[in-house]
């Protein structure tokens, strides 16, 4: 039997059981949320002010913008970040697309200070980790590397993307970087107006193409290493009878850079699509969006560094023996070797759905309001199969579980002489089911995914989150702004196990396989959050800024155990994070040789607390919860500008981050340091363009590093004082613009471009462990090895774009 047959039709691996649905709970921050609009809208007569940032006299400011501050296109410019009292980092769409043709979010995001990723693949098919500032988002799969995990904002078009159970967002859901204009990065709580409900560490804003005025379009065809081929587009209708639309998307495909002895690749796929329409009159405008992405690959294990005794790559025999054949190791079967296909597979699909509607009316020129309300529906599916211990009863996994969540955020933005406020909020409703079966068809289980002879679960969350917000912005003098504000906060959750139920014969049969282990239960949290960020401009090209802000989320729940399901809920399970930042920005349009030069430099501070940390092995198995304090600080650094014709640019991040203290199983681990945080990332670059007769040649080269950074070690559940080595990597890129001339009227431009990634063919892991043994069944004494994901060697791509 193969691994489609034994789970059926992939096609219909997205189906899930239904269960009542409830309404929306009861709440007094729905009261506070209702008066706090009402209150805005009482004070249209109220006076304008000068836009934030600008040395000017007062005079009328029409707020009539699309999107609000900070996730609209105009948000990615350089004044844009000038004029923020926070830490933010704009990616363009050049820096975006100098990931390469083939890769998704995660790789594009490593251009920013502060942000190490790591992933089995190379591709934006497949899930990485990505960490911002030490804090954690994405879920590569890895053992250990969770620590925070969940604590980072993701948006797209400014609809949220996070599972709200779980905290959680798959990299896969935004595979296609080509439908982008930009990413902009906050680092830590924000400002009231944009925070959601787990900025713990930051946010990560997905800014994609915007209807246009003009018709046009583009297409990019790409085709390198490892049998990569993309192919990405957008096209834009112009304005129609006042209505404009852009249609966008892309799919792609690439084997893994690793390879079995028999020859399997480890392919990945991928597609994105998306359109936005929207329709501008006099006071305002209305839009709607809607989103589709799919990434999906087959996930090779980690492998040891060395030979280790009892792993080979064709498995164990049934008395725990490896079998005949190569040690599976970096230095035996080759660096970026993998097990056998039929010892060991697994494919890990990740889909999202998001349709959403936008309004902006402007009631005259003091009183702007907003709304958007969204629905989101998320859905993962492994079909995960494991021989290397032949027979054993959880030869197969599927792992099918779901999300959705819908919800409205609705705001005002008032102008005052000297103010600018903003006052709102927004409620979300969603649900989430961990279903998951292991099993195995053979004797003597004789199992199935729909009646599992070895664990199961199938548990519902039902979140209600609301929050109410009001901020201002101050102006005393034509330089200075100061901005408190306030988030009220409040979290509901309904907890109800029902693997009994969904696997009820199962249940049956082996009620001890059953992960859920507690009675259904429901809790009701309430926060403030108050914030205060400050910025002062004493010349037009220098502004110096803090911030400080408190936030709370909920601690992420699902997998095979945790809160809720094996731990008991009680007290104050909210994690709490306080940041501040210290920094100065510079920028000049036109300063010596250089034009547009953006400089920023912060220290920044976050105490997170109140830490639940799941520890599972790579097997899946849930090992416990930890418990931990941490303190997060270090500098952030960038710089770009252009000189001449060519674009420069830097980035560097200085950080430590250790746990005040950490505990697991009774164990307590004060002064550790966090796992998988560098102590340093930095990278530099240089895009020139230089004009040949008719035509542009763009060289580009870049270097990127990040330093050592501590594991973790499933023995003891807990980070080590073990290190991984630092690495950096070298990267090339060749365009011509061809004359547009030659290809008609019709077509605006064409260019030819020839990239190499990692063109010195540096040997690196992304990421390492220290085993417990679990993965590869090894004795007890025969544990504390390390098990790596090599990062990708040299790829080469070459791409055709054309705009028309």
């Amino acid at each position: 039997m193969t691994v489609a047959e034994a789970h059926g039709d992939i096609n219909r691996g997205f189906t899930t059981m239904s269960v009542p649905q409830r309404s929306l709970h009861r709440h007094p921050l729905a009261l506070m949320i209702v008066a706090a609009l009402a209150s805005a809208q009482a004070r249209a007569a109220l006076q304008p002010m000068p836009q934030e940032g600008k040395v000017q006299k007062l005079s009328t400011v029409k707020v009539n913008r699309e999107v609000p501050q900070g996730i609209g296109v105009q948000s990615l410019s350089q004044k844009a970040i000038f004029d923020s009292a926070l830490g933010d980092k704009v990616l363009t769409k050049e820096q975006v697309q100098a990931a390469g043709p083939l890769a998704g979010a995660a790789q594009a995001l490593s251009f920013a200070p502060g942000v190490n990723i790591s992933s089995y693949g190379a591709t934006g098919s497949t899930k990485y980790s990505i960490s911002i500032n030490g804090i954690k988002q994405g879920w590569g799969g890895f053992s250990g590397g969770n620590i925070d995990n969940g604590g980072i904002a993701v948006t797209f078009d400014g609809v949220p993307m996070v599972n709200v159970a779980t905290g959680l967002w798959e990299s896969p859901q935004v595979p296609q970087n080509g439908i982008f204009e930009g990413i902009r990065l906050t680092y830590g709580p924000g400002n009231p107006e944009d925070r959601w409900y787990n900025n713990i560490g930051g946010a990560i804003r997905f800014v994609p193409v915007q209807p246009s005025d003009r018709p046009g379009g583009e297409i990019a065809l790409s085709y390198g290493s490892d049998n990569s081929r993309n192919v990405v587009f957008n096209v834009q209708t112009g304005t129609i009878n006042g209505w404009s639309t852009v249609i966008a998307g892309g799919t792609g495909s690439a084997d893994n850079f690793r390879r079995s002895p028999d020859g399997y690749a480890w392919p990945s796929k991928n597609f994105a699509g998306y359109f936005k329409t929207r329709k501008t009159f006099d006071n305002g405008d209305v839009s709607f969006g809607g989103y589709i992405a799919d990434g999906h690959g087959w996930r090779p294990t980690p492998l040891p560094m060395t030979p280790i005794a009892g792993i080979s790559v064709n498995g164990q025999d049934a008395n725990g023996n490896a079998l005949p054949g190569a040690a599976f190791s970096q230095q035996t079967s080759g660096y970026y070797s993998a097990l056998n296909q039929n010892v060991w597979a697994k494919n890990d699909f990740n889909r999202t759905w998001l349709v959403y509607a936008k309004q902006n009316i402007r009631l005259d020129d003091h009183v702007t309001l907003h709304n958007m309300a969204w629905y989101r529906r998320g859905d993962r599916l492994h079909i995960h199969y494991n021989d290397y211990v032949p027979n054993a009863g959880n030869l197969y996994e599927r792992n099918n579980p779901f999300s959705h969540m819908y919800g409205d955020k609705f705001w005002a933005d008032l102008a005052l002489p000297y103010n600018r406020v903003a006052v709102g909020g927004y409620f979300i409703n969603s649900e989430y089911n961990s279903r998951n079966a292991f099993y195995n068809p053979n004797a003597p289980y004789f199992g199935s995914y729909l009646v599992p002879n070895a664990n199961f679960r199938s548990d519902y969350w039902y979140n209600t989150d609301l929050a109410a917000f009001a901020q201002d912005t101050i102006r005393p003098l034509p330089s200075l702004s100061l901005t408190p504000g306030v988030r009220l906060v409040g979290y509901h959750t309904d907890y109800y196990p029902r693997g009994n139920v969904d696997f009820a014969q199962a249940y049956a049969l082996y009620p001890q396989d059953n992960q859920a282990q507690l009675p259904a239960a429901s809790t009701s949290y309430n926060k403030t959050e108050p914030s205060l960020s400050v910025r002062w401009q004493p010349l037009g090209w220098l502004a110096l800024y803090g911030n400080w802000g408190t936030t709370y989320r909920l601690p992420g729940v699902g997998g095979g155990g945790g809160l809720y399901q094996k731990q008991p809920v009680g007290g104050d399970i909210l994690e709490r994070a306080v940041e501040y930042q210290l920094g100065a920005k510079a920028h000049w349009l036109q300063v010596g040789g250089f034009s547009n030069v953006l400089f920023n430099v912060n220290y920044y501070h976050l105490h997170f607390s109140n830490q639940f940390i799941g520890v599972s092995s790579q097997n899946g198995t849930f090992l416990g919860l930890g418990t931990g304090d941490s303190v997060y600080h270090g500098f952030n650094l960038y710089g770009e500008g252009m000189l001449s014709r060519t674009h420069l640019f830097s980035n560097l991040n200085l950080e430590q981050a250790r746990f005040n203290n950490y505990s697991f199983q009774g164990s307590t681990y004060n002064g550790l340091p966090v796992s998988y945080v560098p102590k340093t990332t930095f990278n530099v670059g240089a895009y020139f363009r230089l004009p040949v007769g008719s035509a542009m040649l763009k060289p580009r080269a870049w270097y990127q590093y990040v330093g050592s950074q501590h594991l973790f070690d499933n023995n003891l559940g807990a980070p080590s004082q073990q290190t991984m080595p630092a690495y950096g990597v070298v990267n090339l890129s060749l365009a011509v613009d061809l004359p547009a001339g030659l290809f008609g009227p019709a077509v605006h431009s064409v260019e030819l471009k020839f990239e190499v990634l990692n063109a010195l063919g540096k040997r690196y892991n992304a990421f390492e462990y220290i085993s417990s043994g679990g993965v590869y069944n090894t004795a007890p004494n025969v544990v504390g090895y390390t098990l790596a994901y090599p990062g990708a060697p040299r790829s080469l791509y070459g791409t055709l774009d054309v705009k028309f």
